[in-house]
């Protein structure tokens, strides 16, 4: 008989779950009239009946603590240096307490900004979105979370 030395956590960051992590990324103007490169990190839909909305909250949870990310009912707090840029057009988002980082395509203007220590925003929604959202979907999705208190957010820049 196996038994496991340590007990494994139900919502650790595995590989599998950073990967399944759905992103757009956007440029915005802060409320100075600067520009703001923004991140969103969204489950996807759920692909079985044992992945319940509970669960799929649990995990955000979980990535939203490894990232430092506050609500929106605080100021958003700097959660420091977690983008790594790969390439002219994307980038890696580090998590703490694992190895894994999840790569983001980002696109030309957007990695360029970043580069050139451009603040940025990462947005965190606990509710799934599909990969392929449209940005009139993705715009909905924002709107809908903000009154729902469903964001969570931290500043991040480049390592």
């Amino acid at each position: 008989m196996l038994i496991p030395t340590r007990t494994a956590q139900p919502h650790a960051l595995s590989a599998g779950l950073i990967a399944s992590l759905a992103t757009a990324t956007w440029l915005d103007t802060d409320p100075t009239g600067a520009t703001l490169c923004c991140l969103l990190l969204v489950p996807q839909p759920p692909r079985s009946p044992y992945e319940t909305p509970v669960i799929v909250e649990q995990r955000m949870r979980a990535v939203a603590t490894s990232l430092g990310l506050g609500p929106a009912t605080a100021p958003p707090p700097d959660i420091g240096p977690r983008l790594r840029p790969l390439s002219p057009t994307d980038v890696a988002l580090r998590f703490d307490g694992t190895t894994y980082r999840k790569r983001i395509p980002a696109g030309r203007p957007w990695t360029l900004l970043l580069r050139q220590r451009t603040p940025a925003a990462l947005v965190l929604g606990l509710d799934a979105l599909s990969r392929a959202a449209a940005p009139a979907e993705i715009d909905a999705y924002l709107d809908r979370a903000t009154l729902q208190q469903r964001l969570l957010f931290g500043h991040i820049r480049t390592e």
